[in-house]
């Protein structure tokens, strides 16, 4: 009845594909799932070698800012959402700007390695001298003097220097997950590959895109673009650490779709809703959240012959890909018993609809 009173209102027909299921599935491709394993960074054994890294925790605790270090002064382990520093519950709006910075650039170096995060504090401390009073207020929400006011806690000594000599020439010392992001690219055909690589901050998404054009191993394979999404509400306001994220984008899915782009680093904002070109790679720098997640970006890569490829800390990675094939058949089976008992309901309903001008059913 449900189905009848949407088609009514629609003035339209709904069919499912029962009669045809076999010749549908033809044509419905489902991609080959490879699972990647890497060691996550352990800064407590490697240090800190990102020259950009060390002087901002140094600033940090000039700052006064509680910063969460082992004795010896390395960043501990930690949940991907904790916080290495921190600042008192009397912090400032210009303390909030510093704080996200700080542990955005530490998640950086966790994630992508030194070069990545020399590259993200140097060109956020250059966007943000390189902000209009106007763009100011638009992405800061800033009164007048805090873009100053930023720019003099974090233009200081070394990074003062950093940024005038700061160069995107190699060499580029990276992470173990990105080490394994390469090689599997590296087997990819890249004159065919039509790709979208999904991360869950948007902060990796510009350094992560820049690292892959500039890196020898993928800079003549790969085309890369950016899509994080951006809010259309005047009173969103970005942080500091987001001012990379800003870039135009509009041009993305015509280039992508177009070809002229292979390869579209993003956010979850392009797993559903959004039109993107049928793709023959998807890749999951992050692990998805939950099994909705994995069934969409799984579904992005629908042509045939496709890879869908996530990475995992090492020993994670089996059980989790198991718990959501297990999550997506039970889904599969509680819509198919769905579609039965509504079928059979439906078809009950007919059987017993009273012929015209008799007392008798059409089964009787």
């Amino acid at each position: 009845m449900q189905c009848r009173t949407i088609e009514a209102n629609l003035d339209s027909l709904g069919i499912t594909p029962r009669i045809h299921r076999q010749e549908l599935l033809r044509y419905v491709h489902r991609p080959t799932l490879h699972r990647l394993e890497y060691e996550p960074c352990d800064l407590d054994e490697t240090g800190i070698s990102s020259r950009a890294l060390a002087y901002l925790l140094e600033i940090a605790r000039s700052q006064r800012f509680q910063i969460e270090l082992n004795n010896d002064g390395s960043i501990p382990r930690r949940p991907e959402s904790a916080q290495i520093v921190t600042k008192p519950a009397s912090r400032t709006r210009l303390d909030d700007h510093l704080v996200k910075f700080f542990n955005k650039s530490i998640h950086i170096y966790e994630q992508l390695g030194p070069w990545a995060a020399d590259y993200f504090i140097l060109e956020s401390i250059a966007a943000l001298e390189a902000l209009s009073d106007r763009d100011s207020d638009m992405f800061l929400g800033a009164r007048n003097g805090d873009k100053e006011s930023l720019l003099r806690i974090l233009k200081r000594g070394l990074l003062s220097i950093m940024l005038k000599t700061r160069s995107l020439e190699g060499p580029y010392p990276i992470s173990h997950k990105v080490k394994q992001l390469l090689t599997f690219l590296g087997n990819q055909d890249c004159n065919n590959c039509s790709g979208l690589l999904f991360v869950r901050q948007r902060a990796t998404v510009s350094v992560l895109c820049t690292l892959l054009s500039l890196h020898p191993d993928t800079k003549a394979r790969f085309q890369c673009a950016t899509f994080v999404g951006m809010s259309n509400s005047g009173s969103k306001k970005y942080c500091m650490a987001e001012l990379l994220d800003l870039k135009a984008q509009r041009e993305t899915l015509v280039e992508f779709r177009a070809r002229k782009k292979n390869l579209i680093v993003a956010t979850d904002v392009l797993e559903e809703g959004i039109d993107v070109a049928a793709c023959n790679l998807v890749v999951c720098f992050d692990p998805p959240p939950n099994v909705k997640s994995f069934i969409q970006r799984r579904g992005r890569a629908r042509q045939e012959k496709s890879d869908f490829a996530l990475l995992f800390p090492k020993d994670e990675g089996y059980s989790k890909i198991e718990k959501w094939k297990t999550l997506e058949a039970s889904l599969i089976q509680a819509y198919q018993n769905e579609l039965r008992q509504i079928r059979e309901a439906a078809e009950s309903e007919e059987d017993a609809e009273v012929v015209p001008g008799s007392l008798q059913t059409k089964s009787g």
